[in-house]
């Protein structure tokens, strides 16, 4: 996440440090004040009839983690239609907000002047419930914004710690997937939320669009549906592939009458060019502006292969299958897999070495996705 480093800034900036500190020594008043608000109970759901005209939902982190939540928010909103939605969102995550209507958005950035400004609009926005939407811990920041803003109703799961005072505590089935913990936290504002009939993909303008079909033009309009997707950037450096084993997969998928299409993170670009210039029949994606430009390339893929990044959840939201590559003790698995989507999952033979995974494997799991696909089309 963005941020500045710790201590003093010129001009009388409190730094990141001391933020902390802040938060810290507020904690145990905030935590007694609120208790004194809401009188120490709990209860596991909003009870039925409560009017709620302004709700503020905390999704402040990674880009994966507002594209799994999205489409949970969009219907909230049709279950509410008289409710104004506001989220808090991170710098990273707010560009995939930038065509959604009924939403506005209050940016959360550790620097403190964003910060304070952040609870400053939460509490002009006066909301009648605050949902903390991370699951298994509980958010001292969400737990601030709900503070601050005089919420009545303070939302969040119930976790193996419940530290902070919040006061509906929703029970979540831990083992099931993200979007289902998602769903049943949301339904605790009222009426259940359906999880049957989703709109799940990015809303994307004739710009994102465009910059795809540019590509495509130039790439050959008959590689559409046909490429695959070679992601080579994690999240985590510890999680990357590694290039030779990009370059090994792609000669493969060459083999085989498949067009690789090399996709990584700017930082990562150098790498990818390398990739394609070293494989014969490879190509490399255009720089993607945001991430709604890389998810509108990603719509004309056949499949992506990729470590654990964000891409899994963006191509899952397209219907766009997917090959991951994980390690062997993923703390997080099944939570965050691919949802409803055709996918392989495949994991390292030996702790700690993503780039231990066999090409030769990968291009299995990905034939048999690719197959699959092929056969429901005929």
């Amino acid at each position: 996440m963005s941020g500045t480093a710790g201590g003093f800034h010129r001009g009388g900036t409190v730094g990141r440090g001391n933020l902390k500190k802040l938060e810290s020594a507020g904690r145990r008043f905030l935590k007694s004040a609120l208790l004194a608000r809401v009188g120490g109970d709990v209860v596991s759901r909003i009870p039925p009839g409560e009017d709620l005209r302004r709700i503020l939902l905390m999704r402040w982190d990674a880009i994966g983690d507002m594209v799994v939540s999205l489409p949970f928010f969009r219907k909230l909103a049709e279950l509410h239609p008289r409710a104004e939605i506001r989220i808090v969102v991170s710098r990273r995550n707010l560009p995939l907000l930038k065509y959604e209507k009924g939403f506005e958005t209050i940016l959360w950035d550790r620097r403190p002047e964003i910060f304070i400004r952040s609870l400053f609009r939460a509490r002009a926005f006066q909301p009648d419930a605050v949902v903390d939407t991370r699951m298994h811990y509980d958010s001292t920041t969400s737990f601030l914004y709900a503070l601050v803003s005089g919420a009545g109703w303070s939302v969040s799961a119930a976790n193996r710690s419940n530290r902070l005072p919040f006061n509906v505590r929703v029970p979540i089935r831990e083992a099931g997937h993200y979007s289902e913990m998602t769903a049943h936290l949301l339904s605790a504002l009222g009426p259940a939320l359906d999880t049957g009939e989703l709109d799940r993909e990015l809303r994307l303008s004739s710009e994102e669009r465009g910059f795809a079909s540019a590509f495509w033009r130039e790439a050959g309009i008959h590689l559409i549906g046909r490429a695959v997707a070679v992601n080579i950037s994690a999240g985590n450096p510890a999680r990357a592939w590694g290039a030779g084993n990009s370059a090994d997969l792609c000669r493969l998928l060459v083999s085989l009458g498949r067009t690789p299409v090399l996709m990584s993170s700017p930082a990562d670009r150098a790498e990818a060019v390398g990739v394609a210039s070293s494989v014969e029949g490879a190509l490399i994606a255009p720089v993607s502006p945001t991430i709604l430009h890389a998810a509108a390339l990603l719509e004309g893929m056949a499949a992506l292969v990729t470590p654990d990044t964000s891409m899994v959840h963006i191509a899952a939201a397209h219907g766009v299958p997917v090959v991951g590559l994980y390690p062997i003790r993923e703390g997080h698995m099944p939570t965050w897999q691919p949802w409803r989507v055709r996918h392989e999952l495949l994991r390292t033979p030996e702790p700690g070495r993503v780039s231990a995974i066999c090409p030769s494997d990968v291009l299995a799991a990905a034939v048999r996705l690719l197959e699959i696909g092929e056969g429901a089309m005929r």
